[in-house]
């Protein structure tokens, strides 16, 4: 289809813009469907499409043209949050005419040109996965695709809802004002003859909850099934950390989320509903030569130093993850009350067992003794022992104990009070030493992991089915929840486990 884009070409896209005091801002939104594109086709940036974006020429321009107004990670912010990336402009103290360009809807909307590296197409409307560059973000008059500029500015009520849900009255501010952190604390402002208005888009498209999306995905019909990645979304309670663009990483700060579970910090591969198993490559053993023999005189004849790895392919087979809820009227299952078996016992269920999954492989991770050390100098010290060995941990893995332990933790006693490490009253940071702090009602002993060279989840489409019960005599019904899941393990050196006392 000549009229759709493929990855690897330069596009361009527009949203509205906003002015807080002498800063500019917009936002690329994520899981919001857009207008009808030139070729009648629609898209949806999945969120987390931009966390390995290269954004080293990022700069802020006006029609994509001229001398930049900003640069990036300095006078131009960016900030992912869970509705999408937002960018924060502070333009140059001699270019007064754009801020007041854009009080005055001259410059009336933001748009930012990408180059695409992975996306998918369900039906007409095309998901994009991975961004591979973002090259700009600039302040237009004309933007690309008016239309959907007009839309989300003063048309919101059409925009791409559910039909099953009523829209939310969108909340809006002018532009002359600073940004109000609690917008709907205060009364509608007054409309101001010029001043241009926008809709506040994180009350204007509420996500749809896990529940919901089966609904609007055929629930309770006989089965309703949703793609992994629309379903990962919706499994866990997700919230962005005041950073999570930062220009120099090696795969991007990650999206926090429910400390209850570790398996959305490793990464996840969706596989097909007819796949049974996978062949993952498993690294046992890795030798890195000595630097001082990697580097060589540049007319030597020498045998170059080897690396030496041990790899064997391993067939693994997928497992069925599945629980169910029985006995449940049927006149309930039609209504919104019913959700919170979905949300909260079949979902929490499901979570728990595909953690199990990342910890049946970990029980094979070396052991480290605590001996006499706090569990937090062992912490430290396992991080030294990845790091030895070229990795790069990022998870800590807590027991309730030892979480407990570090929420507790006491430096001494002053005035025969304890004197906690961390306020009391308050968690221990969600990041220990850089590590990314998750808690496993399971998991037997403490762990340290580098999540991306560990393995990957490898999971299907989530399907919600339900079956009457007792042959239709008792008006009930069973629901499941089920996928199939396998968690590939390649590198087991990538994790150390801190043995019990």
């Amino acid at each position: 289809m000549p009229d759709r884009p493929v990855p690897g070409q330069l596009e361009e896209r527009s949203e509205p813009i906003t002015v807080d005091g002498r800063r500019i801002r917009g936002v690329i939104p994520f899981g919001v469907e857009s207008r009808n594109m030139p070729g009648n086709w629609r898209e949806v940036i999945e969120a987390g499409a931009l966390r390995n974006a290269d954004l080293s020429e990022l700069v802020a321009t006006v029609e994509h043209r001229g001398l930049p107004l900003g640069r990036h990670p300095g006078t131009l912010a960016l900030e992912e949050r869970s509705d999408g990336v937002h960018w924060s402009l502070d333009p140059p103290r001699s270019r007064q005419d754009v801020v007041e360009a854009v009080e005055r809807g001259d410059l009336c909307a933001g748009s930012w040109r990408m180059k695409v590296a992975r996306d998918s197409w369900r039906g007409d409307v095309r998901h994009v996965h991975e961004i591979a560059v973002l090259r700009d973000v600039a302040l237009t008059a004309n933007p690309a695709y008016p239309a959907a500029a007009v839309e989300l500015r003063s048309q919101p009520e059409e925009a791409t809802v559910p039909t099953t849900e009523a829209p939310e009255a969108p909340q809006t501010e002018t532009l002359s004002e600073p940004r109000d952190p609690a917008p709907e604390a205060r009364g509608a402002p007054e409309s101001t003859p010029g001043s241009l208005r926008v809709e506040d888009r994180t009350a204007a498209t509420p996500r749809r909850g896990l529940a919901d999306e089966f609904r609007a995905r055929g629930f309770p019909g006989e089965t309703a099934t949703m793609p992994w990645d629309e379903y990962e979304q919706r499994a866990v309670t997700w919230s962005a950390p005041v950073d999570a663009m930062q220009p120099v990483r090696r795969d991007g700060v990650p999206l926090g989320f429910d400390v209850r579970y570790c398996w959305p910090a490793f990464p996840r591969v969706g596989v097909g509903a007819g796949v049974t198993s996978i062949d993952v490559v498993q690294q046992t053993a890795r030798a890195l030569p000595p630097a001082a023999n990697v580097v060589r005189a540049i007319d030597a004849t020498t045998p170059k130093p080897e690396v030496g790895s041990e790899l064997n392919i391993a067939h693994t087979a997928l497992a069925q993850v599945a629980a169910i809820q029985s006995g449940i009227p049927n006149i309930h299952l039609q209504q919104p009350t019913v959700n919170t078996v979905v949300e909260q016992d079949l979902r929490l269920a499901i979570n728990e067992a595909l953690d199990k999954l990342i910890l049946d492989a970990l029980a094979a991770a070396a052991f480290q003794d605590p001996g006499a050390d706090e569990l937090i100098v062992s912490v430290r010290k396992c991080i030294t022992t990845l790091r030895a060995e070229g990795y790069n941990p990022d998870v800590l893995l807590l027991t309730p104990a030892a979480d407990e332990l570090l929420d507790t933790l006491v430096s001494g006693i002053a005035g025969g009070v304890n004197d906690y490490v961390f306020a009391a009253g308050s968690f221990s940071p969600s990041s220990i030493f850089g590590l990314g702090r998750r808690v496993s009602k399971s998991v037997p002993a403490p762990v340290v992991v580098d999540s991306g060279a560990l393995g990957r989840l490898y999971a299907s489409p989530v399907s919600l089915a339900k079956f009457e019960a007792d042959n239709g005599t008792t008006n009930t019904s069973n629901v499941r929840l089920e996928l199939n899941a396998a968690f590939g393990l390649e590198r087991i050196t990538a994790a150390v486990r801190i043995a019990a006392a």
